[in-house]
């Protein structure tokens, strides 16, 4: 990937997903999980991290837990409902983000993220209406805060680290970014994004 020197200076944006673009009352389908907790235990942390790093496919995995689960409806009813109680875009973030890109930035999402909800994320939710790609956990094989993920996304980004921006909700994530060169940001609010990212603080979110 070559990419063009642009206002941005060279520079390319990079932004987690949950927590930063979007921003759900709960995640990993709770609602959905909470009865069953050592089941769903068992799930995120094998499973579900597989799929996470495009070893395992997700539909093929889930089924036999949501017998465990008892439910009853389908694998597809299942899905719908789990990504679809995430779908709560963080508008003055996204507004931000428009923002930039219009002034020169390349950006992409830098997510933990198996590929079917990358597909929701990019299709459902237009992220990829406002992204000019994604490196999630998925296409990369591993996930953040692991160094390969880093140093993965940064030779295919082919630049130098330090023209990397990162904004990440997770601590862990941010160091291991900032350890990588990258130029990283523990993601606050939309304030403080635009502050940092060097916004007027006037625009009001769109839709």
């Amino acid at each position: 990937m070559t990419l063009p020197m642009t206002e941005a200076g060279g520079r390319v944006l990079l932004l987690d997903v949950d927590g930063v673009l979007v921003t759900p009352p709960e995640m990993f389908g709770q609602r959905l999980f909470r009865d069953h907790p050592e089941v769903a235990a068992e799930f995120f942390s094998g499973p579900f991290v597989d799929a996470s790093c495009g070893r395992l496919d997700l539909r093929d995995v889930l089924p036999p837990y949501l017998e465990r689960f008892g439910y009853a409806d389908t694998l597809e009813q299942f899905l719908l409902e789990w990504f679809g109680s995430e779908n709560h875009p963080n508008l003055p973030i996204l507004t931000a983000v428009r923002e930039l890109r219009a002034l020169g930035w390349p950006t992409f999402l830098a997510t933990n993220q198996e590929r079917h909800r990358v597909r929701y994320l990019l299709e459902e939710m237009k992220l990829g209406e406002l992204v000019d790609g994604e490196f999630s956990s998925a296409s990369i094989g591993a996930r953040k805060p692991d160094a390969p993920y880093f140093v993965e996304v940064t030779r295919r980004l082919n630049i130098p680290p330090a023209q990397i921006m990162f904004w990440d909700d997770v601590q862990a994530n941010v160091d291991a970014a900032a350890g990588a060169g990258w130029q990283a940001h523990l993601f606050m609010d939309a304030a403080q994004f635009r502050a940092v990212m060097e916004l007027p603080l006037s625009a009001q979110p769109s839709i």
